[in-house]
């Protein structure tokens, strides 16, 4: 799995150079490439990764890690968390954990993602309630919210939660 980072989730991490393997280096799979980036929602900083493929988020606040190996340790719990909590058949959740391999970290590729990332955070600035979790780092709950809703993609709209589903089945 690649987890392509910001420049402000690279600092809130703390990686370096050293850290981040180069994009060139990397064999690309859009269902397991995710885009992450950190920003300031409801007052407080929150944690979006977003899946290249289907646009599918999960969302981390409240006592975020600091380094790359928490982090890592991190996602790979809310992964299979979020998908349960969405309702996602137990066996799709283990193929794609299977499929997960190791978590590495690179510089961003894609300066589309991180808009898509940004324009999800300005419309979940808008609302006026949210299904923040004061006692869990993972936000599966809001996550399961904002996966429902539409989404721009390049000229088309898509609902993620739908994307993730097709993807996970096969279905194209």
């Amino acid at each position: 799995m690649v987890i392509y980072c910001s420049k402000a989730l690279q600092t809130a991490l703390k990686l370096t150079k050293s850290d981040m393997v180069k994009p060139e280096d990397l064999q690309q799979n859009d269902f397991y490439s995710w885009h992450g980036h950190i920003a300031k929602v409801d007052g407080r900083n929150v944690i979006v990764l977003m899946n290249d493929k289907t646009m599918y988020c999960m969302l981390f606040r409240n006592k975020l890690p600091r380094t790359a190996s928490k982090f890592s340790e991190l996602v790979k719990e809310a992964i299979p968390y979020t998908f349960e909590v969405g309702n996602v058949n137990l066996e799709e959740i283990e193929n794609y954990m299977s499929g997960l391999g190791d978590i590495v970290f690179s510089e961003k590729s894609d300066r589309q993602m991180t808009g898509n990332i940004s324009r999800m955070i300005l419309d979940m600035s808008y609302q006026w309630n949210f299904a923040w979790n004061d006692n869990e780092t993972i936000q599966a709950y809001e996550a399961w919210e904002q996966n429902r809703r539409l989404r721009k993609i390049a000229k088309d709209y898509i609902v993620p939660f739908e994307e993730m589903l097709k993807a996970l089945c096969g279905i194209e």
